[in-house]
């Protein structure tokens, strides 16, 4: 995962991303945290939603490892019994 002209996050070949959405969750401290929900689809079918903080939005760079982790931990646990 790269970023290109310091502002795109690009994903690996394969895994797509929903449009953002929009929405409030609670924070580490219990209070509310504004951001948007992306929802990654991986090469092999499985799907997960991403958290990414309005604060957090502009840092590309850590939204592209806030990316690369949650994959590569998907891919990991359904690499098991292979």
């Amino acid at each position: 995962m790269s970023m290109s002209g310091g502002s795109a996050v690009t994903l690996p070949a394969g895994v797509s991303i929903s449009p953002g959405r929009e929405t409030v969750q609670t924070g580490p401290t219990g209070t509310n945290v504004q951001g948007m929900l992306f929802t990654l689809t991986l090469v092999n079918g499985a799907s997960t939603s991403v958290f990414v903080p309005y604060t957090l939005m502009d840092q590309t760079d850590v939204v592209a490892s806030m990316f690369a982790q949650r994959i590569a931990a998907i891919n990991a646990v359904s690499s098991l019994g292979r």
